[in-house]
């Protein structure tokens, strides 16, 4: 998976069949988010439909949040899906007491994220 720096934060990337599979590593405070949405606002990655993979982030806090949801709406209006997948338990739990779970699908590892974004467009093209 080729690898971002941006700043000092280390974001992993991947482009498969029309998605964008995005891992960040460590702290996703503030400026880790700003960079995260430098690299998913990126000609290389923008026109994607959006797997965020948090498998290897510490945790996230308030920016990277409504960053998520920003993105949502973004994606949604462009008629793109936003996934969310490996979530640590300590942001499962916050997902959960934000209720975000109920926007964002919420997945176990990249392959069910791509497995449901590829059958939800099936699904539109239908």
């Amino acid at each position: 998976m080729p690898k971002a720096r941006i700043a000092s934060h280390c974001i992993h990337y991947h482009i498969s069949n029309g998605c964008a599979i995005v891992r960040p590593e460590g702290a996703c405070n503030a400026e880790a988010t700003e960079a995260l949405a430098l690299l998913v606002n990126s000609p290389l990655i923008e026109s994607k439909h959006l797997v965020l993979d948090l498998s290897r982030a510490k945790y996230v806090e308030t920016p990277g949040y409504r960053w998520i949801m920003r993105q949502l709406r973004r994606l949604e209006s462009a008629g793109r899906k936003l996934v969310v997948a490996g979530l640590p338990p300590s942001i499962e739990r916050t997902f959960r007491l934000l209720r975000l779970h109920e926007s964002i699908p919420v997945v176990e590892n990249v392959n069910e994220a791509l497995n449901l974004i590829r059958s939800q467009t099936e699904l539109v093209a239908v």
